[in-house]
């Protein structure tokens, strides 16, 4: 889906992403999320770290900026190596803007420029939580947005790109992850994406 945001042609991608000239903008990745979850006694199924990474490189960019939580939290060493291998693939540059769950850091093998607070690049700014940033286009994550469909027997939850006029809201990157759903504002456009297709929903529908 390609849009004009505050006079840059964007493109909101089906894998929870916007792109931007060379660059591709995610948020809350949450990497080593099922690692935490299996250090817990959870029996979760493993892969989905492999499947986060395959994602992000199939976005094809050559400058990745993270808007917070790349991390979930401390990082086992299952997920550190892991990483390490995926960034000296990736080869490019992966910028972070810390985010609640970055608390513990990220580790130095994989080569992360980190920023607190505000990053500001062309006539964006990119932050992790919702917030206007004066004179800029802001761009952020941390409320894992997501749109409900309803039918007539059932319901479908979508993850969803939030864009009002003058801040955007990305959902989660990570599939390991939920969020609230959000009823139509004048104020925002919503979009959803299957994983496959993003689609605007218009006035009135989904909840």
């Amino acid at each position: 889906m390609r849009l004009e945001v505050a006079g840059e042609q964007v493109i909101l991608h089906p894998e929870r992403a916007v792109l931007w000239r060379d660059r591709a903008m995610v948020a809350d990745v949450h990497l080593g999320k099922g690692d935490a979850f299996r250090a817990r006694g959870l029996p979760l199924p493993p892969g989905e770290l492999d499947d986060d990474l395959a994602r992000l490189s199939s976005l094809g960019v050559s400058r990745l900026i993270v808007l917070g939580d790349l991390v979930h939290g401390a990082v086992s060493p299952h997920t550190e190596a892991r990483v390490r291998e995926w960034r000296r693939a990736f080869g490019g540059e992966v910028v972070l803007v810390t985010g609640n769950h970055d608390r513990h850091g990220v580790p130095p093998s994989w080569e992360v420029d980190v920023v607190h607070g505000v990053l500001v690049d062309g006539p964006f700014a990119f932050v992790h939580e919702p917030q206007p940033v004066p004179g800029f286009f802001s761009w952020s994550g941390h409320v894992h947005p997501t749109a409900t469909l309803r039918g007539v027997a059932d319901r479908l939850r979508f993850p969803a790109f939030l864009v009002g006029p003058d801040r955007a809201i990305l959902p989660a990157f990570t599939r390991f992850s939920g969020g609230p759903s959000f009823r139509y504002n004048a104020e925002w456009r919503r979009f959803v994406t299957t994983g496959s297709v993003v689609i605007e929903l218009l006035t009135g529908v989904g909840g």
